[in-house]
């Protein structure tokens, strides 16, 4: 299970790296805090609602990203990013 959450966060952290620009810095660097803290569900949740209030038109390729990331800690993902990530 270590193991799953380290690759959990590995990737979650390569989208967040990839999502500069979409959100103000501190909250972003926020979000990324988290999953350095072994908190990756709540940075989940926390970057898809920003993500949502600021109005951001994910790229498909991230938002399958996000579902599956969300999927492997068996979280729901807003209905925004099942329809193809756009709020």
């Amino acid at each position: 299970m270590a193991m799953d959450l380290r690759h959990i966060e590995e990737r979650l952290a390569a989208v967040l790296r990839n999502a500069a620009g979409w959100l103000p810095g501190d909250q972003l660097a926020e979000v990324q805090s988290l999953v350095g803290a072994g908190e990756p569900g709540v940075a989940l949740e926390n970057f898809c609602t920003q993500l949502e209030e600021y109005d951001v038109a994910v790229p498909d390729d991230v938002a399958s990203e996000l579902r599956e990331l969300a999927g492997m800690m068996r979280m729901k993902v807003p209905r925004w990013i099942e329809r193809g990530g756009h709020a």
